[in-house]
């Protein structure tokens, strides 16, 4: 597959090699006297840093944490212990981010404009500091600001969440004993929750440090080969997706879609529901229902080809692609199972593409095109999770089944308990159709990839509602090939809800202090990088300019992935493939085109001269209780540095020109 050349990147690239070059040129004086200037440049942050404190920079944490504590009481109601964590912290944490953005961004926008307006930066200018030193001072004082602001928001947030955790430990206990007493009085037969003795013990706030798995449904698996073979389920709400690449035709004819399932019990009659997708724009669709012969075998071929195949121009040698194919496919029809191959080869695939066009594939000989191998089957999908639903009611139709590949796996990492095992943590809701008075059970088979014909079984696992459910399995399994643990419901009409993460491994947690740590440092990355563009702007632009371009940058900058993609598409498309060929060579259609593709273009360059603020994102490792890697961290401070530097470069060149006497 080749990979086309961003040429916007690569043009924003080369002017902030320019303006490095320009910046070493100009001031490599300044640069050199940097080791010891940096007193000088703290002399000035010194004094940035108290105007700031002048300015109540010490108020600032007191209406943020007021802001919180309303917010918190009035939003957290009724929701579960880790939902409530989750909710305490994703306030705590973005008002942190939003409110030292607007203060210290104005304040930086602010540092030199009014310098110049009192008429000190001048005379500050004829003192031994250099500009450098100067522009580093600003960033610096500031900086500190909002690092000594950080860390007094982080102490009362810590303090604040662990009054919280301590509460929920306390509760978890409670319940967990009046649950004991139950069961042990025979008032009712259900176990007590084990996962409300582990909340109980370590609290909802440690860094849950686990590996997920690539989670996969089907309606049934078979043992008898290996890997081993899994079937869709028919009559029922799950969907096999077939990912094809870039399909290319030719304008005289046309691909065809060609399905071949194996079919249990075999030669039952059956039907299959086809969805056709743009990958790229979900809203193209193209649906049809067709029949398979006794050998679960059938043809489809689009009504609308322009929709899903790239076709090329012979006259213009143009190519209209409209990229990447999914192809959905469901069966209807009832006591029947569908075998879905793997699809790493023909022979295998349960859906292929033929009668392409070999030469753009550059495949001479070859005209057909497989998918993805490992297509996804999906169960009923509802609010993120999806359900599975438990066996017939007769016992006769054998549930849903989700299945778990963990692939490299170090045992060096999972920690051990007594008996030489590891411990596995299942989160799923519960959703009931019948039998509402009884208890959840589920079935649960874990075998490792290369030894199917040997697995651990436990029957028997008690559900509780988005709760801990602790299992322990032998450290056999880590044998070094993929483990695969597979979950089903074992009663009638309940079904189980399910992420990717409801079977993890566990592995050793660690603080919450550790990780809200990282979070802070992340957090403060990005509003040293936003203090250095308010700064820089300021050295050429009055306070309101300067605050209006910082406010653009910001805005920009969170907006990089969404003008990369509009970029690739070259712009908003208001026509469909057909329109678009039918207008080619019109003057008033050429002259938009070209138009709209130069604003976005221009628009891509300025979004690769931007700092990307996407990147900084600390909310999903602290509210999911997941350990902040050290290289995410570490990824996350280079980042802003080397977002800083040409940032400096150009503003110590344009105060240069402007404030030099």
């Amino acid at each position: 597959m080749h990979h086309s050349i961003n040429y916007m990147s690569l043009v924003a690239d080369a002017v902030i090699v320019v303006v490095l070059i320009a910046f070493i040129l100009t001031a490599f004086r300044d640069i050199a006297r940097i080791g010891t200037g940096i007193s000088r440049a703290w002399a000035v942050g010194r004094t940035t840093f108290i105007e700031a404190w002048h300015n109540r920079m010490w108020a600032i944490p007191i209406i943020w944490l007021v802001i919180c504590l309303i917010l918190g009481f009035a939003i957290v109601r009724g929701y579960t212990p880790g939902s409530e964590v989750r909710v305490y912290l994703t306030i705590f944490i973005r008002a942190q981010e939003i409110i030292l953005l607007l203060y210290l961004g104005i304040l930086a926008c602010l540092a030199l404009p009014r310098e110049r307006e009192r008429k000190t930066l001048i005379t500050t200018g004829s003192k031994p500091v250099t500009r450098l030193e100067l522009l580093l001072g600003k960033i610096m004082g500031l900086g500190a600001a909002a690092l000594v602001m950080l860390m007094v928001m982080m102490f009362f947030t810590w303090a604040f969440m662990k009054v919280v955790d301590q509460r929920i430990r306390t509760d978890a206990m409670a319940v967990y004993k009046t649950e004991k007493t139950n069961y042990n009085t025979a008032v009712r037969h259900v176990p007590p929750d084990f996962g409300l003795l582990y909340t109980a013990d370590h609290g909802v706030l440690q860094a849950q440090n686990y590996i997920t798995g690539t989670l996969r449904i089907a309606g049934l698996i078979s043992y008898t080969h290996n890997p081993p073979t899994r079937y869709m389920k028919g009559g029922s709400t799950e969907n096999v997706y077939f990912e094809f690449p870039s399909i290319p035709a030719n304008l005289n004819y046309q691909p065809d879609f060609l399905l071949h399932f194996g079919l249990l019990p075999p030669g039952h009659p059956a039907s299959v529901h086809i969805t056709a997708i743009q990958r790229d724009n979900p809203m193209v669709t193209e649906e049809a229902t067709v029949k398979l012969n006794a050998s679960g075998e059938a043809a489809w071929t689009p009504k609308h080809p322009f929709k899903f195949f790239a076709y090329s121009d012979p006259k213009s040698g143009k190519v209209f692609n409209p990229g990447p194919v999914v192809l959905k496919v469901s069966c209807p029809t009832f006591h029947v199972y569908l075998q879905i191959g793997d699809g790493t080869h023909i022979d295998n695939s349960s859906c292929i593409v033929t009668g392409v066009n070999a030469a753009m594939l550059n495949q001479h000989g070859i005209d057909y095109i497989l998918p993805k191998p490992n297509p996804v089957i999906t169960g009923f999908k509802s609010n993120g999770w999806q359900e599975i639903t438990g066996p017939g009611k007769t016992g006769r139709t054998p549930p849903e089944v989700a299945s778990w590949e963990f692939k490299h796996l170090n045992p060096l990492d999972i920690p051990t308990a007594k008996g030489d095992k590891f411990t596995v943590h299942l989160i799923c809701g519960v959703s009931k159709e019948t039998n509402e008075a009884i208890p959840t059970f589920a079935a649960l088979v874990a075998y490792s990839k290369d030894d199917p014909t040997n697995p651990v079984k436990m029957l028997n696992l008690h559900i509780n509602e988005k709760r801990v459910t602790d299992v322990h399995l032998p450290r056999r399994l880590l044998d070094g090939s993929p483990l695969i643990i597979n979950l089903s419901s074992t009663v009638h009409g309940h079904w189980l809800k399910i992420r990717t993460n409801s079977v993890r491994i566990m592995q050793k947690p660690s603080t919450f202090i550790g990780n809200l740590f990282k979070t802070e440092l992340i957090v403060f990355c990005e509003v040293i990088l936003l203090i250095t563009i308010g700064v820089v702007s300021g050295t050429a632009l009055g306070w309101p300019v300067a605050l209006l371009t910082t406010l653009c940058c910001y805005i920009l900058g969170n907006l990089f992935e969404f003008v990369s993609e509009l970029a690739k598409a070259n712009g908003f498309e208001l026509l469909n493939l057909v329109e678009q060929h039918r207008l080619q060579g019109v003057w008033y259609y050429q002259l938009g085109s070209f138009i709209s593709g130069v604003m976005v273009h221009v628009l891509e360059i300025l979004v690769y001269l931007l700092p990307n603020f996407t990147r900084f994102s600390p909310l999903p490792y602290i509210t999911e209780s997941r350990n902040m890697p050290w290289l995410f961290l570490a990824q996350n401070i280079f980042a802003a540095i080397i977002s800083m530097i040409p940032a400096i470069a150009f503003g110590y060149m344009v105060m240069r020109r402007r404030e030099l006497s």
